[in-house]
């Protein structure tokens, strides 16, 4: 199932996303101010706009991701 999002921020080849009033990640090609088309399987919905804002800076988004995850939750379960 699409949905449509309104890009808010461009950066490389990731774009932010706002949609349904939650925040997405994806990867594509767009300019601010554009609605686009998305599958949100494929997106990486984000807790909240100053997180998006954080994770659109990363260059590499997964290691990132990971680290993050490895330091706060063990097996599923908060440290």
């Amino acid at each position: 199932m699409k949905m449509k999002g309104n890009i808010l921020v461009v950066k490389d080849d990731k774009l932010l996303l706002l949609a349904n009033n939650r925040y997405y990640i994806v990867y594509g090609q767009g300019h601010v101010g554009e609605d686009i088309e998305f599958d949100p399987d494929q997106a990486l919905q984000m807790p909240s706009y100053l997180f998006a804002i954080a994770a659109m800076e990363e260059e590499n988004l997964d290691d990132t991701l990971d680290f993050i995850k490895s330091k706060w939750f063990k097996d599923g379960e908060k440290k």
